[in-house]
């Protein structure tokens, strides 16, 4: 019955507020989002720096101060990891504790993808933390042209040294492991200048679906799922690999009309599950007649170039010829 439907609902509702994680305290945060991987990194680079520093002196024969380019570039390395992993624990913290709906949660609920991870740090140039954003932009702005020089100087340095005093370094295991940290150096550069680039390829691609959503919001859109032109990220992105939506000006070409009402009882938008009602801006898509409200439609229509109902796709010679 709906009185037992509604008894198991509000339940499972409180069993769901009861039970639902709570965000974790920073100094818990942390050592949680570490990997393997990450132990090994910081304790290899870690017993690297002690080791480099136990024989300090015996790099004073080289004719390029070597081994202050390794250590520099260890802790820099070390440096940059952690606070990546602080970033992504306060970023994940920011949105655990967020009350109610992001503004983009319309898309969500009209099929977009949502959700974030915390290997999505560096991806993400729109984090809800101000220190999340700081340490992204930080780390692109100067973390990693800073490595790049100091991973030039640091080819140079070891040439230097490889051609006029090769025998400078304690042993010939040290020239060996600087000259294959070196690669490893460019390896890190080049995965990051991947990164960066698909970083900012995303953040284009935010910005041009914002500038659509602009296009169709209006007061009846607003309305009815608040404003839904600022995206809070790339997780917000509505739409798969190939799908591809109605054009703004496509959009604002399919009529228009103010529903009328019929006899009997009103029928359903499909998309909003609320009753059509005299007065509510709607449109008729073309060739199939489905009838849904404005602002429904012309958000689902800038997502996918189909039909809610019967999937057939509103053609544009139909568009501009209604």
């Amino acid at each position: 019955s709906l009185l037992s439907l509604k008894i198991y609902l509000n339940f499972h509702q409180a069993s769901a507020h009861r039970t639902a994680p709570q965000p974790q305290p920073f100094a818990m945060a942390v050592p949680r989002m570490l990997c393997m991987n990450d132990v090994v990194l910081l304790v290899s680079l870690g017993y690297s720096c002690l080791d480099l520093w136990s024989e300090w002196q015996a790099f004073a024969g080289c004719s390029r101060p070597i081994h202050r380019w390794l250590i520099v570039s260890y802790a820099f390395v070390i440096a940059v990891r952690l606070l990546h992993l602080v970033g992504a624990s306060v970023s994940g913290g920011a949105i655990s504790a967020a009350n109610g709906l992001p503004v983009s949660q319309p898309l969500r609920s009209l099929g977009a993808a949502g959700g974030a991870a915390p290997e999505d740090f560096l991806l993400d140039l729109r984090h809800k933390s101000a220190l999340s954003r700081v340490l992204v932009r930080f780390t692109w702005v100067v973390a990693l042209p800073f490595f790049i020089l100091l991973t030039l100087i640091g080819s140079r340095w070891l040439w230097d040294v490889t051609r006029h005093t090769p025998d400078c370094m304690p042993n010939s295991e040290q020239l060996y492991f600087a000259a294959f940290w070196l690669l490893l150096c460019y390896a890190w550069i080049i995965i990051h200048c991947g990164v960066g680039s698909i970083a900012w390829a995303l953040e284009r691609r935010v910005r041009g679906v914002e500038r659509d959503l602009r296009a169709v919001e209006d007061e009846d859109v607003v309305s009815r799922w608040g404003p839904v032109s600022e995206l809070s990220g790339f997780q917000d992105l509505y739409g798969g690999a190939g799908a591809q939506g109605l054009s703004p000006e496509d959009i604002k070409a399919l009529p228009c009309e103010s529903y009328v009402g019929c006899l009997g009882v009103d029928p359903e938008c499909s998309i909003c599950i609320c009753t059509l009602e005299r007065g509510d801006a709607v449109r008729r898509l073309p060739g199939c007649g489905h009838v849904f409200h404005k602002s429904c439609i012309d958000l689902w229509l800038l997502r996918r170039a189909d039909c809610p109902l019967c999937k057939r796709e509103p053609k544009a010679r139909e568009i501009h010829h209604v």
